[in-house]
């Protein structure tokens, strides 16, 4: 069983969103995917009705919407998100929606999903933009530990920061993680490794598998995340944990526990 916890919508080629649903549950079922966290982004050309409904047709798939904090009716758009569309989490993007991870209106967003008890992921590579735009790990651990009700994601292990992250991480109990994007990313660099030692750190805990397609094909990406995963000596039970076990207790997704 592989569950792939961090995936987005196909947006190229003019498709409909159910026409991009369609294209990614051919592709999960093909890679084996139980079950997967698809994103919402509001950059994307649907609405998040239009999204909703798409991923809705899958069995495979949940859904996270995507909020800006800034907008006024931000609260109102996250209860209705997650109690008329279907949606089990938040997702936040500070780089593309550009805003601080620490503001006061994003930390007000991030403590009404702890109320709704839903979690909610931050996006946190350092890419150049992200960099010129004040990227700090300390921003990400500020908020998690006022908003310490709410379980929250740190999606992509803070890329080349990530040891940074995982320090933080030790402190903050109501913070996880997950390997996508940075895990093939660096595939050729020292990252790897210490994405490795992170995980045995934190010994298997609190981390999710996820391949952020469509930047890969899911099986593609699932194929080497294993093989690199394999030759850095990850035994069965170790990958069992990190691509199924922790994300179904996260989830509480009791029909997928055997």
């Amino acid at each position: 069983m592989i569950i792939d916890a961090h995936l987005h919508l196909d947006d190229n080629g003019g498709r409909t969103a159910m026409e991009a649903a369609i294209e990614l549950d051919k592709q999960l079922k093909q890679a084996g995917i139980t079950r997967a966290i698809v994103l919402h982004l509001e950059k994307q050309p649907w609405s998040v009705k239009e999204f909703s409904l798409a991923i809705a047709s899958f069995p495979r798939m949940r859904g996270f919407i995507n909020i800006h904090p800034a907008n006024p009716k931000a609260i109102a758009i996250l209860h209705e998100g997650i109690k008329e569309l279907g949606f089990i989490g938040l997702k936040l993007h500070p780089r593309l929606q550009e805003f601080e991870v620490d503001d006061p209106l994003t930390i007000k967003l991030v403590k009404e999903a702890g109320k709704l008890e839903i979690p909610v992921l931050f996006d946190a590579f350092p890419d150049g933009t992200h960099l010129m735009q004040g990227f700090s790990p300390l921003k990400y651990a500020k908020l998690a530990k006022e908003c310490n009700q709410t379980k929250i994601i740190w999606a992509h292990m803070g890329g080349h920061y990530l040891l940074d992250f995982l320090m933080l991480a030790k402190r903050l109990p109501n913070v996880y993680m997950d390997t996508s994007y940075s895990l093939l990313y660096y595939q050729t660099s020292s990252v790897v490794d210490d994405i490795v030692y992170a995980l045995r750190s934190l010994k298997f805990d609190r981390v999710f598998y996820g391949s952020d397609y469509p930047d890969r094909p899911v099986e593609i990406s699932l194929k080497s995340s294993l093989e690199i995963l394999k030759q850095k000596g990850l035994s069965k039970s170790e990958l069992e944990k990190l691509t199924a076990t922790n994300a179904i207790n996260f989830f509480k997704w009791e029909d997928l526990k055997s």
